[in-house]
């Protein structure tokens, strides 16, 4: 009798790569004649892929909210450090690449968990005590060499200069390394994580100096990352099922983060809500167990891996990936798109607090906000804006959030700015107490201070990870949840 299983995997098979040709045709109509490849993940074998379950498809709109979670919504409050910080400019925009078809291998992934200025040290220790230095460019004297732990490592002005912990009765040894990445690993046999400021760090340490500053990038296989992801996003007495949920969701967004910048820069995703909240290793059993359960599960729409955006809250309003988080046409699909139609929910966060809030900033506050991320981002506009009188709705994407807010000044000037960049601008500050949950919200000025009356916790695009967790209080699966969330997805185990 003939296996059906055999077809459903050829047919996959053969969506997979006629939507890659079709992908790959388009890119060169996109962005011209680019030279570079479509990404690691995107070029390797399909062959192993097999289907593990078919998300149903929703008649609910997808959910809004914001990458890198609720959690990022629990630091203790800091003071408004006007005087101290720059915010940071926008990244410049880079060519567009397709999705990619799903890993046959699991891959690692490179994370950025720290960016350090020139003139600081790395202090780096393990359980053992030791560690293995390796030199990208080993000079003829140069070689891997195992040394003792606490190891402080510097910039030189040619090189690296590395100082080793005291061995017994031999004081501390200094050496210099030549210019390059050095790479820091546990001694052989040993899979304790290293471990820089506090926190251990699974994977090994690639050591990196630019122009400007030491980044810290740990190369990690995509398991052992996951855990200090779920941990991380989610609160540790949320349901099983929302935690498998934000699994494969956060599995799903980091294939196509490593697709995307393969060959582009020295790390796929930071540790931060630029990317996804990671905490190293993580002793966290749901985390844990929700990315054993479903290894290797990623989410697929038309044989192509989604980029499966987050956030903490939508607000029962969600957002299209494209407008609000990019510009990239490959990301204009299904699951992460409402269409062009105002898209409400219901039956999924409001009985969150985060589901609407209030909040008050003094007028002085937003306007040198404004001026400093102007000032940040080359626009003079806002880096000379004047006292603020109103700020209003000047355009609402096809979902009904905020598009573009115009600013009007006490003199009758007026400027506009995205939604999106506004939030950015009022949280530059790093005051958690002043910090907007999200650009979907109404503003009024009135006592000296700008008054939000806003929805939801984020950007709206991709899962809600409060309405997860209440459709997995109610008995839902992990399954119906990112149906509703992902619609027009089927989950596939990618690798074994």
């Amino acid at each position: 009798m003939e296996d059906p299983s055999y077809n459903r995997r050829w047919s996959l098979l053969s969506v997979c790569f006629l939507r890659q040709f079709v992908a790959l045709s388009l890119s060169f109509a996109v962005v011209g004649c680019a030279s570079e490849s479509v990404g690691s993940a995107a070029s390797r074998s399909g062959s192993s892929v097999v289907l593990a379950q078919q998300t149903a498809q929703s008649d609910a709109p997808i959910l809004s909210g914001q990458m890198s979670g609720q959690m990022s919504g629990q630091m203790s409050g800091q003071s408004d450090p006007l005087d101290a910080s720059v915010p940071p400019a926008k990244p410049e925009p880079i060519l567009p690449r397709p999705l990619p078809l799903p890993p046959s291998t699991e891959p690692v992934v490179a994370i950025r968990i720290e960016t350090l200025q020139l003139s600081e040290s790395v202090v780096i220790n393990h359980p053992s005590g030791s560690i293995r230095l390796s030199p990208e460019h080993p000079s003829p004297s140069e070689f891997e060499c195992v040394v003792k732990t606490p190891v402080t490592i510097q910039s030189s002005a040619d090189g690296w200069r590395i100082t080793s912990a005291r061995d017994g009765n031999r004081p501390s040894q200094s050496r210099d390394f030549s210019a390059g990445e050095l790479t820091v690993r546990a001694v052989a046999n040993d899979s304790k994580p290293l471990s820089f400021n506090g926190v251990n760090w699974p994977g090994k340490m690639r050591i990196i100096r630019t122009a400007t500053s030491i980044d810290l990038v740990m190369d990690v296989p995509m398991e052992s990352y996951l855990p200090g992801v779920i941990a991380k996003e989610l609160y540790s007495s949320w349901c099983q099922a929302a935690y498998s949920a934000q699994a494969i969701a956060a599995r799903s967004f980091a294939v196509v983060e490593e697709a995307r910048w393969q060959g582009r820069r020295h790390y796929d995703m930071v540790a931060g809500q630029q990317s996804q909240a990671w905490v190293g290793s993580t002793d966290n059993a749901k985390a844990i167990a929700a990315v054993r359960e479903t290894r290797g599960q990623v989410l697929v729409h038309d044989g192509l891996v989604v980029p499966a955006y987050y956030s903490s809250a939508c607000g029962g309003r969600p957002a299209n990936a494209v407008g609000v988080l990019t510009d990239n046409p490959y990301h204009d699909i299904a699951p992460v798109s409402t269409g062009d139609h105002s898209a409400l929910r219901t039956g999924c966060c409001e009985n969150f607090k985060v589901a609407t809030w209030k909040l008050s900033i003094p007028l002085a506050q937003v306007q040198a906000r404004l001026q400093r991320w102007g000032g940040a981002n080359r626009r003079a506009d806002l880096a000379a804006l004047r006292t603020p009188s109103s700020i209003t709705v000047e355009e609402k994407h096809a979902s009904g959030r905020p598009k573009f807010f115009r600013i009007t000044t006490a003199n009758g000037g007026s400027v506009t700015m995205e939604a999106e960049d506004f939030r950015r601008a009022m949280n530059a500050a790093g005051d958690a107490k002043t910090n907007l949950k999200s650009c979907d919200c109404h503003i009024q000025i009135r006592a000296g201070a700008a008054e939000f009356s806003g929805r939801g916790f984020g950007h709206g695009v991709g899962l809600c990870q409060h309405g997860a967790q209440a459709m997995g209080a109610k008995g839902s699966s992990f399954v119906q949840i990112l149906a509703r969330y992902y619609p027009d997805t089927m989950i596939v185990k990618a690798w074994k």
